[in-house]
């Protein structure tokens, strides 16, 4: 039954960042990332985009070969596919996830933690002792682990969390089925990222134009299967491209889901942390949620680091994670959710009415925050949300 440090379960960029960061932050600890897919960073569950300020915390894009396209622009489309191209978008990139992942993977690997793939954790039990006894199964056969600490860094179907006893539970309300293509031969601005907004199109979501290269884009979209007519993502998507890109070539596709909630209220217990989607620490307004992951897993592999040298790896001490996760970008996150719920109440007809109207204001003023004033001179009951937002 082999000991270790730190135990890191899942291998996305909140597990690999969390098992690098450890290891730099306390050399001597033992410590294992664990995969349980045949690869890092396979499949692809996401459509690849990330801000830079907060990527350029981890890594240097420029150059890089797990970049995709650097991304300048940013396209906001009404239902009747009126475009809104934003001013003072900022720089943005889209990544190649299998290679990012494995960058970040190889990072940990680096420091000296030990990156296994193809090992899933299949049980934990605490068993009245102060490590945790993880059963983890790798090429047939089984071994059990004691950790002082373990990091659920298992995604949205995380198993972790609940088997440490935290409340990892999704209102229905708040989880997106998201289905995506990635299409060839297609025509757009490969700069810019699309984002249309339509209750036809992707009810209580949104679709997406993600550029990977010129003619070739991540083209998906997520809704909540509550506001749908009975279809699933992937037919609202296929029904989308064909008004679209007819004749666009598909040549991957993935599915998945996405939670658009806030950060779940307890992510540490006993010598458990729980980082990245596995903690709801997603923004909820967009859906986006590398950059948030990497942000998680340094604070997580940080705080399991210092617990496990001061001795002390209890619930109370631990719970310096969740604050200092809180103080970073939950409570932004709690915003966010406001602000979308508002949104949420804007139909068809009015997102029309609102692009047209933001198209008045001279190209170089149409930012973000126009966007919103504009929403709020039409939908008055938005004042106190975006007030609450910016406040």
């Amino acid at each position: 039954m082999p000991d270790v440090d730190v135990l890191v379960v899942g291998a996305g960029p909140a597990g690999a960042v969390a098992a690098w960061q450890a290891k730099q932050a306390a050399p001597e600890l033992d410590v294992v990332l664990l995969e349980r897919d045949r690869a890092v960073g396979a499949p692809v569950r996401c459509a690849e985009g990330v801000g830079d300020a907060g990527l350029r915390e981890f890594a240097n894009p420029d150059g890089a070969d797990w970049v995709s396209r650097r991304i300048t622009d940013v396209i906001l489309e009404a239902p009747d596919d009126t475009q809104v191209v934003l001013a003072n978008s900022g720089v943005g990139w889209i990544l190649d996830r299998t290679r990012f992942d494995a960058f970040l993977a190889a990072q940990a690997a680096a420091e000296g933690a030990a990156v296994l793939v193809g090992a899933e954790a299949t049980a934990m039990a605490r068993n009245g002792g102060d490590r945790w006894h993880v059963r983890v199964k790798q090429r047939g056969t089984e071994e059990v682990y004691r950790a002082r600490v373990v990091i659920g860094a298992d995604g949205v179907e995380t198993m972790v969390g609940r088997w440490a006893g935290l409340d990892t539970r999704v209102p229905a309300r708040d989880m997106e089925s998201c289905a995506q293509y990635v299409l060839q031969g297609i025509d757009f601005n490969p700069d810019a990222i699309y984002l249309q907004f339509s209750t036809a199109i992707a009810p209580g979501g949104y679709a997406w134009i993600f550029p990977k290269g010129v003619g070739v884009a991540n083209v998906g979209l997520g809704l909540v299967a509550l506001k749908t007519d009975g279809r699933n993502a992937r037919e609202y998507l296929d029904a989308w491209i064909a008004r679209r890109f007819p004749a666009g070539a598909r040549t991957g596709y993935t599915v998945g889901g996405v939670i658009v909630h806030t950060t779940i209220k307890k992510s540490y217990t006993d010598g458990v942390l729980i980082a990245g989607d596995a903690a709801h620490m997603i923004n909820p307004l967009s859906g986006g949620g590398i950059n948030n992951a990497m942000k998680a897993g340094r604070l997580a592999g940080c705080t399991a680091a210092a617990a496990i040298r001061e001795g002390d790896t209890s619930e109370r001490r631990l719970a310096a994670y969740h604050k200092a996760w809180m103080d970073l970008l939950g409570e932004d996150h709690l915003k966010y959710y406001r602000l979308k719920q508002g949104l949420e109440h804007m139909d068809d007809a009015f997102l029309n009415s609102l692009a047209r109207s933001v198209n008045k204001v001279a190209p170089h003023k149409r930012t973000l925050g126009r966007v919103l004033t504009h929403a709020m001179i039409r939908h008055p009951q938005l004042i106190p949300v975006v007030a609450r937002f910016f406040v």
